[in-house]
């Protein structure tokens, strides 16, 4: 994959080696190069293209242009296309599609005004129905998701049972418009994975979610064991919190690690684990170390991408990093982002690291708004954590298409 390499390096500036500006009359002090310097890609390659595909279906929406939103969805699934960041396409079109009417929607709940959302999705639903049969099942999955979004605005952060009345009823009725779309439209007979990611999706509103949890992930991982996406999502949904146990996670994890072996190596333990991880440490009480770091080498010897560098990077120095007792499962898995940065790292995506789950960690930079600042931040603050010893000696970590070098500071 060709990674468009910035031709000018950008460094990420450690805020406390800024030049400092002496008293009146003096000169300025030269600024002191960067304890860390790693070019930087910003925007990311991944960013670009979701945000391009986001566009583009929203543009057809607007112009409710539904026949050719239905054929670029299609052609992106026939061809089975992926962003940078192993998303499919077709998933992108149909989230700018859909990005109006759950704008309107979430902001008609922020009001407190069921009737007005369901107005909104109904006039949604009344502009599809006249088009043609064979691109129902792709534009009716943009509604589904449309009522599972506007479901989740209702329930907020909080569990669908402590949800006061009003809200309960709103989300119960549109989880319902949801699941029965997806009762109608079976992602096998039509060869997409736009409806087993949907049943997934509706899941939390079945009266037994436990009982269909390992069955609708396995169907939605076969379909494409390419993506990521589907595996850290099993990994949120069977932690003790939501549908299944420590245990259950374990064995999810290895059932996924055989079924993508093909694609993955063991990466598919790995990546269960990091949905589970990215909400809830406890995840760590039954998680094989070795295992992981063993899958966290088959993803990068498989996925060599600047793009997947970052995602661990953030993901080991961020998510998982910070103290841990010597020795400990959490311990091994932070350490990999030595082996990770010093391997496979040569840019910085800022996003990346902005958008890493940090569960009940605060982070330096977390109240910037901006998430290119507050990814810059982020990794700053990471790599020089974990390179402190060297750092604190006067050495400079310097990041190129060559590799890592600890250079004697100036």
């Amino acid at each position: 994959m060709n990674l468009h390499r910035p031709t000018t390096p950008h460094p990420v500036f450690d805020p406390a080696r800024l030049a400092l500006v002496r008293s009146a009359g003096e000169k300025a002090v030269p600024p002191l190069r960067p304890r860390v310097d790693i070019p930087v890609r910003d925007p990311c390659p991944d960013a670009e293209d979701r945000a391009r595909h986001h566009s583009r279906g929203r543009f057809l929406a607007r112009q409710e242009a539904w026949d050719q939103l239905a054929k670029e969805m299609r052609e992106a699934e026939s061809a089975k296309l992926l962003t940078p960041g192993l998303a499919p396409v077709t998933m992108c079109l149909a989230e700018g599609a859909r990005s109006d009417v759950c704008t309107a929607a979430r902001k008609a709940v922020a009001r407190g005004e069921p009737q007005r959302v369901v107005t909104t999705l109904r006039a949604f639903e009344a502009s599809l129905a006249d088009e043609d049969p064979e691109d129902l099942p792709l534009l009716y999955y943009i509604l589904a998701m449309a009522h599972v979004e506007t479901a989740g605005a209702w329930r907020g952060a909080s569990p669908a049972a402590k949800l006061a009345q009003q809200r309960r009823s709103a989300y119960v009725q549109h989880m319902r418009a949801a699941q029965a779309l997806a009762d109608r439209f079976d992602p096998f007979e039509h060869n997409t994975i736009l409806w087993a990611a949907l049943r997934c999706a509706v899941l939390e509103a079945d009266a037994n979610p436990a009982s269909r949890m390992a069955d609708d992930y396995e169907d939605f991982i076969e379909m494409d064991p390419r993506l990521p996406g589907p595996m850290r999502a099993l990994g949120r949904n069977a932690r003790p919190r939501r549908f299944g146990s420590w245990e259950v996670l374990e064995n999810e994890a290895r059932r996924v690690a055989m079924q993508t072996a093909d694609v993955w190596g063991v990466g598919g333990y790995t990546w269960v684990y990091i949905g589970a991880l990215e909400r809830d440490a406890g995840a760590f009480r039954r998680l094989d170390a070795e295992l992981f770091i063993a899958g966290l080498h088959d993803v990068l010897a498989r996925f060599p991408t600047q793009d997947m560098a970052n995602r661990l990077a953030a993901f080991t120095g961020l998510t998982v990093g910070g103290p841990s007792e010597p020795g400990s499962s959490r311990r091994r898995v932070a350490d990999a982002l030595g082996w990770i940065t010093q391997d496979h790292l040569r840019e910085l995506h800022p996003v990346i690291w902005a958008e890493a789950p940090t569960p009940g960690r605060p982070l330096p930079g977390d109240s910037t708004k901006d998430p290119s600042k507050r990814g810059r931040i982020r990794a700053n603050s990471a790599l020089g954590e974990f390179y402190a010893p060297a750092l604190n000696a006067g050495r400079r970590l310097v990041f190129s298409a060559d590799g890592v070098r600890m250079l004697k500071g100036d």
